[in-house]
């Protein structure tokens, strides 16, 4: 796993933010001042979440009415139905009732602390954000008040999910999630957006930003919603902790940059030092064995496992360092000039850039072990 950087704190931080909201101002059923950003005239938005369009500032709230499908639960229930928002967030949850209301009037900051807080469980722990609700009535929370299916179904949801910026799948590392737009100005995704938080469990942040995580559709089925978690992307990962590793079985050619076949070796995923930190252990082990980690990396790279040890046996040290002296200032580093060998970047900030960076750059740390290599 590799982590991701928030896009709510990176370059394009306001404009999410503007899309973002505009996205809750068509779907959340609160009173705009609850939950938009404010200036000196009141709650606004901009149009279509565009930042250079001129600022909206609604002034009718939206009515409150039961839909469908909160009818059909209520009437499975046997619960008379609500009349107002306030008395249906009671019925299902009295802490996020007690949580979000102060004198049957909402306080603004908790909405938004709900919408805008990270979902790591240190986080949800110390800002008391884990409520509980009644099994049979918590699916309102979905269909009522935070409807993801609502949120997610409006044309401009791809665009946030492009702007988040996130191109291959956190939980992985295999492969792109890309979101591209088409010359006919339509969103193409090759991703699913994961909640890190399942919404069954915690429907409450459903909506909330930063616990929404692009991600491969594989990774996002498999992930599940059982209370064993992973490692949180916007601020986790296995980094220098856990490395993968070769291991010979039968043969130890492919050290030389021979092609050997799948079954002569294996592709092990180790920790590196003492374990300091028992709960980032357990969800460590949580996220290989949930999506397969070890199985994958073991079974299906060994080819490009083989590739890498080729390419620094053939293009070695000599090699790269008659490179940098042939292209003066192109390159800075023995690294750099690796890196186009390889055609990825590699580099701790650069895990999210490429397929399978993570293991070519430990197993590129493993080759520079064996040959104790020394920087120029």
């Amino acid at each position: 796993m590799i982590r991701i950087s928030p896009p709510w704190k990176g370059p394009q931080a306001e404009d999410i933010w503007a899309l973002y909201y505009f996205l809750l101002y068509k779907t959340l059923p609160f009173a705009p001042e609850n939950y938009l950003p404010i200036d000196r005239r009141g709650a606004y938005y901009y149009p279509d979440g565009d930042r250079t369009k001129k600022k909206r500032y609604p002034t009718a709230h939206k009515k409150f009415k039961l839909t469908k499908t909160s009818q059909d639960i209520l009437s499975k229930a046997k619960v008379p139905a609500p009349n107002t928002l306030e008395e249906l967030i009671e019925l299902v949850s009295p802490q996020l009732h007690q949580y979000l209301y102060q004198n049957h009037t909402v306080q603004r900051e908790k909405l938004r602390e709900l919408l805008t807080t990270e979902t790591d469980g240190k986080t949800i722990q110390a800002k008391k954000l884990a409520f509980s609700a009644k099994s049979a009535l918590s699916k309102l929370l979905l269909t009522q008040i935070f409807n993801y299916d609502s949120f997610s179904r409006q044309n401009l949801f791809p665009q946030l999910v492009q702007m988040m910026g996130v191109e291959v799948c956190p939980y992985c590392n295999r492969s792109f999630t890309t979101t591209v737009r088409t010359r006919n100005r339509e969103y193409h995704r090759q991703n699913q957006v994961d909640h890190y938080r399942s919404k069954s469990k915690f429907p409450w942040f459903a909506l909330t930003l930063p616990n929404l995580i692009p991600a491969c559709g594989n990774c996002n089925q498999k992930k599940g919603d059982d209370e064993q978690y992973v490692l949180y992307p916007y601020q986790e990962e296995f980094g220098e902790q856990y490395q993968f590793h070769t291991t010979p079985i039968s043969s130890t050619a492919y050290l030389m940059g021979q092609m050997v076949k799948p079954d002569e070796f294996e592709v092990t995923i180790e920790r590196v030092g003492p374990s300091t930190d028992p709960d980032y252990d357990q969800r460590v082990q949580t996220s290989i064995e949930k999506f397969g980690l070890d199985v994958l990396y073991r079974e299906s790279h060994n080819a490009y496992v083989c590739a890498i040890f080729e390419q620094r046996y053939i293009f070695n040290n000599a090699y790269l360092d008659s490179l940098i002296d042939s292209f003066p200032g192109l390159f800075k580093s023995r690294e750099e000039a690796r890196q186009l060998l390889y055609m990825k970047r590699y580099d701790a900030e650069g895990l999210g850039a490429a397929p399978l960076a993570k293991l070519t750059h430990d197993i590129d740390e493993e080759i520079s072990r064996l040959y104790m290599d020394k920087k120029p």
